[in-house]
């Protein structure tokens, strides 16, 4: 091990930040100290099998949270050092952060299309990125807010996130299926009040006619 190597590391290491790049700082140690080794483990086998499940998912929690930062190479990196062999409960979510790396293209279209927004973009990112236990409190405020602009003007209408939901449906499946319970809902949700629109009318036309028939009937009779 050579001076240079040693000043190097230290180097490298004063200018990583521990509470925003844990994972990197995990990695530089390894491959300091173990710099033959293929892989690129980030938890340390002498720990038990609770320690090391507790650690993976602290490195799975903080690559959350850089998760829209990092380059596609540095996240493509750092997904492949978690290691979840030992846990197939957390297959799952690690899945969800291996799609978001591996789409990073369809992510980039789908911020460009004509019909995203901001606020449902951000939404869709903070779903296929949070946590199985997170998910379902964030679907719950992804529903409402696609909703709340049908009696508040000051949020995106309805028919604004149908629009973006069918796009992905029909030219980014890929993510479609990254989040499918919440763009589903919003495609039937559509669809119902589509379908409740149509009978309103027929209903609308048939009391006209009804009246209208009256109306002729009993001018028929008192002429």
């Amino acid at each position: 091990m050579t001076d240079s190597r040693e000043t190097e590391y230290v180097k490298q290491l004063l200018q990583m930040n521990p509470l925003e790049q844990p994972l990197e700082i995990l990695s530089l140690r390894h491959d300091f100290l173990k710099p033959q080794t293929g892989g690129r483990p980030i938890v340390d086998a002498s720990l038990s099998i609770f320690e090391r499940k507790e650690q993976t998912l602290k490195n799975m929690e903080a690559l959350r949270k850089c998760l829209w930062k990092l380059d596609d190479e540095s996240l493509r990196a750092q997904v492949e050092a978690i290691d979840i062999s030992e846990f197939p409960d957390l297959a799952i979510s690690y899945s969800r952060l291996k799609a978001a790396a591996d789409h990073r293209d369809s992510f980039r279209q789908l911020r460009q299309h004509r019909h995203c927004f901001p606020e449902f973009f951000n939404q869709f990112c903070g779903l296929v990125s949070a946590s199985p236990q997170k998910a379902t409190e964030r679907r719950a405020e992804c529903m409402e807010a696609s909703r709340k602009g049908s009696f508040d003007t000051r949020n995106r209408s309805p028919k604004d996130y149908y629009r973006i939901a069918h796009s992905i449906q029909q030219e980014l499946p890929e993510l479609y299926q990254l989040e499918k319970p919440w763009l589903s809902h919003i495609l039937s949700k559509r669809d119902a009040s589509n379908v409740f629109g149509f009978g309103e009318a027929v209903l609308a036309i048939v009391v006209l006619l009804v009246v209208l028939c009256a109306y002729y009937i009993s001018k028929m009779v008192f002429q």
